[in-house]
């Protein structure tokens, strides 16, 4: 009834307008206010309403096909690896012809906090949203009031003119309607991605005339900033050439600006969780899981004094080992040196428990029943794949497979139904892919392995079809029966 109530009247209670702020830590230093993230913590029955909101909304935008197709932020079948995948198979698949590929990485001031309600309101109705519902939605945005607690200490309360409040259920999809023509903005001279407020713009350098061009897109980038009052910290801005290892740049050096101040030039940059240099190296990012994940073997090391192996699984499952897998389908290791650093943590990890710590390495992993870092990689590869067949993910913003059947020219005589076509790679940077590497281990599975209809039937099927393999249990070891010849 309370529900019905405000539907109809397009008014909430102002109590629901009340949020209590909780800042959480960023980075930085932590004396600065400007280095903590603030979170809403509001009417959790408010939240309900804004979720039927939000899926009424989520569905006119869905079946109108309204979202583009560079927003993987907060979207359904669209993930940071999504577009880390995306993004690095348009990267290695242009590499292959030459040139380098200039990125822009962009950085939003306070973004979500800083938009403007009537502009908001107005691409609601661009995108014909319902009139009810845009009045709903510009009640719930006006007239909100805050207050920050900090150890059980609150501040004055304060009127909130601006913004949409994070930690709202509404208000990520309302941050991403309102950045959502950002792209149709800039495609004619760039390729831009986005993240929510992560954006990042980039183009296939060959001379200098593509230099001019990603500038110009630049430049229609903060003219759309300008113009919706969406304000840029172009400090934070900065600039990676992506190149492989034999490039040249005849002299062509990248220097770009925004509202005349040049950008900074980085050797390295950390993109939705992942770390990675201008040769599109891993180095770093192997590096600083290894490190947080001995942090949390040594947080386990001392609080638990026995551990029992059921115990010790579920803490090292959930606590070490999650630190390792993070997006490894993106920076998966090609070098033996990075693959036994990554398995070294593991090793250590299975000595914690006593009875076990003279065993050797693959005797302990039979014994608490856990795989090798590196099976886990190459499983992680194909449920990956698999979701990108499937189409369990958005098919609109995966790479794109070809299929053997669907070349006129190839006779299938082996291998699975949906067995991918693989083409000759110049370079190591495109050879080591995730789109090209994993071609040869999915056309080696079975039919009954790859013709599974969900994802957890495909796991078990996988661990089955695999359950022989020695690299389960022996990280030095490889999968065999996969062929290496490539089909062109």
């Amino acid at each position: 009834m309370l529900f019905s109530r405000s539907l109809e009247t397009n008014q909430i209670p102002e109590i629901w307008k009340c949020a209590n702020i909780s800042p959480i830590y960023k980075k930085g230093r932590k004396d600065d206010v400007n280095n903590y993230r603030p979170v809403s913590l509001t009417c959790i029955l408010c939240k309900i309403l804004e979720s039927i909101i939000r899926d009424k909304v989520m569905e006119h935008f869905t079946i109108n096909k309204l979202f583009t197709n560079r927003q993987f932020g907060f979207l359904k079948g669209r993930s940071t690896v999504t577009q880390l995948l995306q993004i690095l198979d348009d990267w290695t698949e242009a590499l292959e012809s030459g040139g380098r590929i200039d990125v822009i990485y962009t950085d939003f001031e306070k973004a979500f906090d800083k938009v403007p309600h009537r502009r908001l309101l107005s691409k609601l109705k661009s995108y014909k949203i319902h009139n009810s519902i845009i009045e709903w939605i510009k009640n719930f945005l006006s007239g909100r009031k805050q207050r920050v607690r900090v150890d059980g200490e609150f501040s004055s309360w304060a009127d909130v003119l601006s913004g949409i409040p994070q930690g709202s259920i509404l208000g990520p999809l309302l941050f991403i309607i309102f950045i959502n023509d950002l792209v149709d903005f800039s495609e004619n001279n760039l390729k831009l991605y986005l993240f929510a407020d992560d954006a990042k713009l980039y183009r296939h350098i060959k001379d200098v005339s593509d230099v001019d061009k990603l500038q110009r897109g630049i430049d229609n980038f903060a003219k759309w900033t300008e113009k919706w009052q969406v304000k840029l910290n172009i400090t934070k801005c900065k600039v990676l050439s992506v190149h492989h290892r034999r490039y040249s740049d005849d002299g062509v050096i990248p220097q770009y600006d925004i509202d005349n101040i040049r950008l900074e030039e980085v050797d390295e940059i950390k993109d939705l969780g992942v770390t990675y240099d201008s040769l599109l190296l891993f180095d770093k990012h192997i590096s600083q899981k290894i490190n947080k994940a001995y942090t949390m073997l040594g947080l386990i090391k001392r609080n638990f004094i026995h551990l029992s192996k059921s115990c010790f699984v579920t803490l090292y499952k959930s606590l070490v080992r999650s630190h390792l897998e993070y997006a490894n389908s993106v920076w998966h290791p090609k070098r033996k040196s990075d693959i036994d650093k990554l398995e070294r943590v593991q090793k250590r990890a299975t000595k914690l428990i006593p009875e076990l710590s003279k065993k050797s390495y693959s005797d302990r992993l039979k014994a608490l029943k856990l795989p090798t870092l590196k099976y886990r990689r190459y499983r992680g590869d194909m449920i990956e794949l698999f979701k990108i067949i499937k189409g369990i993910y958005d098919s609109t913003c995966v790479p794109h497979f070809e299929f053997v059947e669907s070349s006129n020219n190839i006779i299938r005589t082996r291998g699975n139904k949906f067995k991918l076509i693989q083409h000759h790679c110049y370079y190591d940077l495109r050879k080591y892919s995730f789109t090209n590497r994993v071609i040869p281990i999915w056309n080696s599975l079975s039919n009954n392995v790859v013709s599974a209809d969900t994802v957890n039937t495909f796991k078990n099927r996988l661990d089955k079809f695999w359950s022989n393999q020695d690299v389960l249990y022996d990280y030095t070891a490889d999968l065999h029966g996969i062929g290496n010849r490539s089909i062109v």
